[in-house]
This record gives C-alpha cells, sequence and structure tokens, in this order.
C-alpha cells in the first residue's frame, strides 16, 4: 500500500513538474511575441523614417539642382548650395544608418520570430506529455481502486476465516 502511494506522490509530482514546464514555455512564448511584436513596430517606425528620408533627400536634391542653376548668376547661392550639400551627405548617412538599423531589426525579427516557432512546437510537446501524464493519473488511480476493492475483499475473506 506504501509503495502505491509512493507511486502516485511520484507520478503526481512528474505531473507537476510538467506543467510548471509548459507554464515556464508558455510565458517564455508570451515574451518572445511581445519581443516581436516591438520589433515589427520598430520595423514599421524605421520604414516610415526612411521613407520620409528618401523624400527629405529627393527635395534636398532637386533643391541643389535649382541651386546650381542659379549659381550662375549669383556667387552668394554658393554658401546656400554648401549647406545644401551636407544636408544632403547627413541625410544619406542617416538614411544609411536607418537601412542598417532596418537590416539589423529585420534580423532580429527573423531570429525572434524562429525562436518563438520553437517555443510553440516545446509548448505543444509539453502540452501532450502532460496530458498523457494526467491519463497515466487517471489509470493509475482506478487501478487504486481497483486494489483497494480487492484489498477490501481479501481483508473480509481474511476476517471469515
Amino acid at each position: 500500500m506504501e509503495k502505491f502511494r509512493e507511486k502516485i506522490t511520484s507520478i503526481r509530482a512528474e505531473a507537476d513538474a510538467a506543467n510548471a514546464r509548459a507554464d515556464m514555455y508558455e510565458q517564455k512564448y508570451k515574451e518572445l511575441e511581445a519581443t516581436n511584436m516591438a520589433q515589427e513596430h520598430e520595423i514599421i517606425s524605421l520604414t516610415v523614417q526612411t521613407k520620409h528620408l528618401e523624400q527629405d533627400l529627393e527635395t534636398a536634391q532637386e533643391k541643389i539642382k535649382q541651386l546650381k542653376a542659379l549659381e550662375e548668376d549669383e556667387d552668394g547661392l554658393k554658401k546656400e548650395n554648401d549647406a545644401a550639400q551636407r544636408k544632403i551627405s547627413l541625410l544619406e548617412q542617416e538614411l544609411e544608418s536607418s537601412e542598417k538599423t532596418v537590416r539589423e531589426t529585420t534580423k532580429n525579427f527573423r531570429e525572434a520570430d524562429v525562436k518563438a516557432e520553437h517555443f510553440e512546437r516545446k509548448v505543444q510537446q509539453l502540452e501532450t506529455i502532460s496530458a498523457n501524464q494526467e491519463k497515466k493519473n487517471e489509470e493509475l488511480k482506478e487501478k487504486i481502486i481497483e486494489l483497494q476493492s480487492l484489498l477490501d475483499e481479501f481483508n473480509a475473506q481474511l476476517e471469515n476465516i
């Protein structure tokens, strides 16, 4: 009888441990999804910023063309042209930086997506293990009841002897 109790206690401990692992992986999955969502928002933000920078770059380039045409007429416009050139350089640097950030964020997003898929599979595996453990628990409970009834019958027979 004591062995049965120990066995039941052991099975319950295994089931509790499996449930704890499932909860842990589910929490990790939620955290990864939150990270994934934040990275998606960052990608969208950086994409919009890149579009704005490209528009600013186009505007600056158009302005440079206009300044070059006026440069022949006025020497004073040369300073404005130089300033526009510097602005274009800065915008190009910002664009390169933004594109690099978008690439890195996209890479991180892909890695997080792979991790999320991995943890989804792990959660599914743990749920299957948990379901199997619950089924085994039920079977053991039924066996305990059956063995208890046999023990009761045996004790009754011993009392009759």
